[in-house]
C-alpha cells in the first residue's frame, strides 16, 4: 500500500453509494462514496490509493488532489 495514483471521477451513482474514476492508465476504478469528500463530483481530480477486493480493484483514501498541495 502506499502508491497513490491520480485520476478523474468520471460516474457517481448517490443511489447505489458509489463512483468511478479513470486513473493514468485509463482503468475504471470503482470507489465507496461514504469514504469521500463531499467536495468530489464528476470531473474532479482526485489522488487515491488502489485496494483488490474480491470484485476487483477499489480505490480508498480516495481525496481531491487539490486538498494533497501543501502551500
Amino acid at each position: 500500500m502506499g502508491d497513490k495514483r491520480k485520476g478523474e471521477v468520471t460516474q457517481i451513482d448517490f443511489e447505489s453509494g458509489h463512483g468511478i474514476i479513470i486513473d493514468e492508465n485509463d482503468q475504471d476504478i470503482h470507489f465507496q462514496l461514504d469514504n469521500v469528500s463531499k467536495l468530489i463530483g464528476i470531473n474532479s481530480k482526485v489522488i487515491f490509493e488502489i485496494e483488490l477486493h474480491k470484485d476487483g480493484l477499489v480505490a480508498v483514501n480516495v481525496q481531491l488532489e487539490m486538498e494533497e498541495i501543501k502551500v
